[in-house]
């Protein structure tokens, strides 16, 4: 399939539909991504219709796409039509209770977890002033169960929000808002999730090949399902 050259939000909203799903960086060769198919002169030009680093702040806030780690485990965009072969492909069904007391998942993503479970909806911000880590101290851990819980499809990036101190004023790069994919999620998308995990591979694999360049299904399984 022929790259497209991508300049304006809704281009590249049709262009994640067309294709079924798009990763955010160049992190699978031979697939194509949003760094890959947008001129480097258009980022951080700070305009919302053509730069390309608004935009993944913008689609999971409006539901258009999805966006997070959830493209094994890697930044990306699904559209609503592959939402959910994705869901079926990476969700585990085990309770996460079972993957806590068997010892599949750490203490900070059992954590989290609960606290999801509780209330549906945090900021980056608000997880770590709850949570009493900072991005020096226990950040690390964070992210990564953040990145796993959204891998696994228990938790989304629903919106940014723009940060701001005690006295309301804003500071900084827009912050991460995640959400309960099951509270996030739009009405109709997760209607085909019943697909077995097998099915649902299956068909990511041969969308990935029929859109890549020179990637053969064997490396695509390997590059998004180990």
């Amino acid at each position: 399939m022929e790259l497209a050259l991508l300049k304006h939000y809704q281009d590249f909203i049709e262009r994640v539909n067309e294709l079924g799903f798009l990763p955010f960086s160049n992190i699978y060769p031979g697939l194509p991504s949003l760094h890959g198919e947008t001129p480097k002169s258009i980022w951080y030009t700070r305009d919302p219709d053509t730069d390309p680093s608004y935009w993944k702040d913008c689609v999971s806030g409006e539901k258009k796409l999805a966006y997070g780690s959830i493209i094994g485990g890697n930044k990306g965009f699904v559209s609503e039509r592959m939402y959910a072969n994705f869901y079926a492909a990476y969700h585990i069904e085990t309770s996460m209770k079972e993957r806590w007391e068997s010892g599949q998942v750490s203490e900070m993503t059992w954590k989290l977890w609960n606290m999801f479970e509780e209330n549906s909806i945090y900021s980056t911000t608000e997880l770590r002033k709850i949570l009493g880590v900072t991005p020096k101290k226990g950040g690390s851990r964070l992210d990564k169960s953040l990145t796993d819980l959204q891998h696994c499809f228990y938790i989304t990036i629903s919106r940014t929000e723009q940060r701001t101190d005690k006295n309301g004023k804003s500071y900084g790069s827009p912050q991460n808002v995640y959400e309960k994919v099951t509270s996030w999620v739009p009405q109709g998308w997760l209607e085909d999730a019943e697909i077995s995990k097998e099915e649902a591979r299956k068909f990511i694999i041969e969308t990935a090949v029929s859109m890549g360049q020179n990637i053969s299904p064997a490396e695509v399984e390997k590059l998004m399902f180990k």
